[in-house]
């Protein structure tokens, strides 16, 4: 990715109109702690980013701030004694403004591990502490767990009312302190309308740089996973040029599994891919990279049963849910691949979760998810939570964490629905998975539980 200096930054927020508003509560961090843009000479942009929690690596990826950066990481068990010696990386250098990924290696499964990173300016002799945190690695055993999903942030620097509900729900989530979360999608808003293309190469960091200041502190202890969404810049029927610069600054600053990070596989390109944790399968897709047709809420070119997830990632989707022992099996993807909705709008845009599962290459999913023992497809897209059950399958809509945009019984097709913003709370037993859906606290008030239920198997 091309380095973008800060000045560069800077003015490129000011031509999408941004200066001010930008980042509403952004925050540099500085010897291990929230500092203001005031603070002279802050070390890090955004806090540390975990990404590819796997038995033995974990991937941190670190942008630096107005100036570059010197940095090395130490790391041990968390469970073990103060007096514990602690595993220390090489030094590496960060240019400001670019994002870089470092990978720990050598970790145990399933365990519970501290990290500090001890950074300074090129020009300092001096190193600081500027963040000490925990995180989890990949869970091998079949014992309990727990995981968060939000959907659709919509991040885009000039809403700061989005950026505000974004972070008390991570706030929220931070708190719980699940294993990892997974964000479902248009996770950021391109500067056009409808899930138009990344029209200028700049606007990608600005995109991405601003959402993770929204997760504030939220992934330096909570892995992140993500799914494309239509508002990321990536739909299939968006220009190749334009295409790119969207995915090489997602995967710049929100790094996903590969095809070779599991041995479940996927996408070199860290759209899809799939993973196992304890004793559930997860399989993350991809529908709107793989959709050539357009399908922009008013182009009335796509239809409702043409989505596609592309004839690679089908029959990879079809080889894991076939080879999978695993005892649960959950798929994640921003909305099913067909839409049947409200009215014939909504329908070719990909809205109404179950109700579309006999609509188009999704009634061959449902299949498969029938045939392979799937108990749940979590999706996103709608803005709010239900949960639709066909053939005993749970397709559930996960809230939105950020979107104004609630929509009505008359455009998703939903009877029951919650519209709050929220996040989604999964937690895994053996026989049992709870799902609840969960409004964030602020300084006025505490969480709430506004919906929950339960899928078991015996």
């Amino acid at each position: 990715m091309r380095k973008i200096s800060r000045r560069e930054f800077i003015k490129n927020a000011a031509i999408a109109g941004t200066v001010a508003t930008a980042f509403p509560k952004a925050i540099l961090i500085q010897n291990g702690r929230a500092a203001s843009k005031e603070t002279s000479m802050p070390l890090l942009l955004n806090p540390p980013y975990l990404s590819r929690p796997t038995q033995s690596s974990i991937t941190i990826n670190l942008v630096a701030a107005e100036h570059n950066i010197i940095c090395y990481l130490k790391f041990r068990q968390a469970a073990t004694s103060p007096n514990e010696p602690w595993q220390q990386t090489d030094m590496f250098s960060i240019k400001t403004i670019t994002p870089i990924d470092i990978v720990l290696r050598n970790l145990m499964p399933g365990t519970l591990y501290q990290y500090q990173g001890h950074a300074r300016h090129e020009d300092s002799d001096t190193f600081q502490v500027v963040w000490d945190n925990k995180f989890m690695t990949q869970r091998q055993q079949s014992s309990g767990f727990s995981f968060a999903v939000i959907s659709d942030s919509h991040i885009a620097p000039r809403f700061g009312d989005r950026f505000e509900i974004l972070s008390e729900i991570s706030s929220s989530i931070l708190t719980k302190r699940p294993d990892f979360l997974l964000m479902l999608g248009d996770n950021i808003q391109t500067f056009t309308s409808h899930g138009g293309p990344m029209i200028e190469e700049k606007f990608g960091p600005m995109l991405y740089s601003a959402l993770r200041h929204g997760l504030s502190d939220l992934p330096s202890s909570v892995p992140v996973f993500t799914v494309i969404g239509n508002w990321e810049g990536e739909n299939g029927w968006h220009p190749a040029r334009e295409r790119n610069w969207a995915q090489q600054a997602r995967r710049a600053w929100l790094p996903n599994p590969d095809a070779g990070t599991y041995p479940e596989g996927g996408s070199e390109n860290e759209d899809y891919y799939g993973f196992t944790w304890g004793n559930v399968l997860f399989l993350v897709l991809n529908v709107t990279g793989y959709t050539p047709a357009d399908h922009r809420l008013q182009s009335f070119v796509g239809k409702a049963d043409d989505w596609t997830l592309g004839e690679k990632q089908k029959a990879w989707l079809y080889r894991q849910l076939s080879n999978s022992n695993a005892r649960w099996k959950l798929l994640f993807i921003h909305h099913t691949v067909g839409g049947n909705a409200g009215d014939d709008v909504n329908s070719r845009y990909g809205r109404g979760g179950g109700q579309a599962a006999r609509t188009g290459e999704q009634a061959l999913i449902h299949e498969w998810m029938l045939q392979f023992g799937v108990q749940a497809l979590f999706y996103g897209h709608d803005h709010v939570f239900t949960d639709n059950q066909v053939d005993g399958i749970h397709y559930i809509c996960v809230g939105s964490a950020g979107a104004p945009w609630k929509f009505p019984e008359s455009v998703t097709g939903y009877k029951d629905y919650w519209t709050s913003s929220g996040f989604t709370w999964v937690d895994i037993e053996q026989n049992k998975l709870k799902i609840s859906f969960i409004s964030p606290h602020d300084v006025n008030d505490e969480e709430k539980v506004l919906a929950s239920f339960s899928i078991t198997k015996i």
